[in-house]
């Protein structure tokens, strides 16, 4: 298949899902409140749905794409994209391999449904049998057993709970000298990213997914940000007016009633990693972290950016048990199922082999979710 083939089949299923998700219309959001109240009911609501809003599947039937291109494109947005710059620069040549996949393999709705309640047993020591292929992806991620970690505090206070101006000022003091923060010269790429694509951020509203203090939103604040969203497992306090908080499930409540309006950007640093693994209170759970990312097309604007940063070797996978997924070929294009690839930001490789060390680069995408799609123009 040409890259023109691919990228022509690529748009309805990511589209569709959004449509569903984050409540482009009026019957959108009745489908949501169908599926929440009486998940039984929402298979038989979704398959006698008009077919603007059904989901991937549809689109495999003869002669729906050009119905399909037609109804998506009346409530659809002319979506702006960076050129691609994942090469040159002392960067790795993996990083141009990865080209995520067509759109997620679960429904939106699904993972907008994924459980955010604590668990009701401690983290696990063992991957449970029954998912051991899924964490795995049939033996594709190289499985490390080094560490096990307790720490839950889903539900539960964080480790900084009270954000108010004084703890801000520290931070805002080390941000305006770059000085590190958390995880070192990996932390630092944050201020790259926000020179490079500054008119993302300055004056934009943001979300940041998983931050135990105020230092991501520290920075993004010296860069210019208006106004941020934090969304931590542990509950927090926030007394900093352009910070408000929330826990998992008070978001995606609030998101899912039309009460959080879209973002500009969203940004998640050494977060998605641990989710889905036990860890910190969440339920096991093998896709949790492609689930989480999958949310972010509903929740940030069509053609918006998203930066997020992880560990990644030199191109292997691996699930280093209970604490964190390495990322690699394997699962990457899968995380960024939806998006487009813009940037890379940060030099270097860790040791190479799969016992080898990490880094966290920041990858920078774009949103395609809700943009104008021209069939004969493969934009991503």
């Amino acid at each position: 298949m040409t890259l023109r083939e691919r990228e022509g089949v690529r748009q309805p299923g990511r589209y569709l899902s959004t449509i569903i998700c984050c409540g482009v219309g009026v019957y959108s959001m009745t489908l949501l409140v169908v599926i929440l109240s009486t998940p039984n009911t929402a298979i038989s609501s979704l398959e006698s749905a008009p077919a603007n809003i059904k989901y991937k599947f549809d689109t495999l039937r003869e002669g729906f794409m050009e119905k399909w291109l037609h109804n998506v494109n009346n409530s659809a947005v002319a979506c702006e994209f960076e050129p691609v710059d994942v090469t040159g620069d002392g960067k790795d040549e993996w990083f141009q391999t990865i080209m995520p996949d067509l759109a997620p393999n679960f429904t939106l709705t699904s993972a907008w449904l994924k459980t955010e309640a604590p668990s009701a047993m401690n983290a696990l020591k063992e991957i449970p049998e029954m998912y051991e292929s899924e964490f795995t992806m049939g033996g594709k991620v190289d499985f490390m057993k080094n560490s096990y970690y307790d720490q839950a505090y889903l539900g539960n206070e964080a480790l900084l709970s009270l954000w108010d101006q004084n703890v801000l000022d520290k931070k805002l003091e080390k941000a305006s000298k770059r000085q590190p923060m958390k995880y070192e010269a990996d932390g630092l790429k944050i201020h790259d990213g926000a020179d490079k694509y500054k008119s993302y951020i300055e004056g934009r509203r943001g979300i940041v997914i998983g931050s135990e203090d105020p230092w991501v939103e520290a920075i993004l604040l010296h860069h210019g940000a208006a106004k941020l969203l934090t969304v931590e497992f542990g509950k927090i306090v926030s007394e900093i007016p352009q910070i408000e908080t929330m826990v998992p499930k008070e978001f995606t409540e609030k998101f899912l009633n039309n009460k959080i309006q879209q973002f500009d950007f969203g940004i998640s640093f050494s977060s998605l990693e641990h989710d889905g693994l036990g860890r910190y209170g969440d339920v096991i759970n093998p896709i949790g972290d492609l689930q989480s990312m999958a949310k972010m097309l509903s929740v940030i604007k069509p053609g918006g950016m998203m930066f997020v940063a992880f560990p990644t070797g030199d191109g292997y996978d691996g699930l280093v048990w209970n604490a964190h997924r390495i990322y690699g070929k394997h699962r990457l294009p899968k995380l960024f199922a939806g998006w487009k690839l813009i940037d890379v930001i940060g030099q270097g490789s860790p040791p190479k082999g799969k016992q080898g060390g990490f880094l966290q680069h920041l990858w920078v995408l774009q949103n395609t979710n809700g943009c104008k799609v021209d069939p004969s123009s493969p934009i991503l």
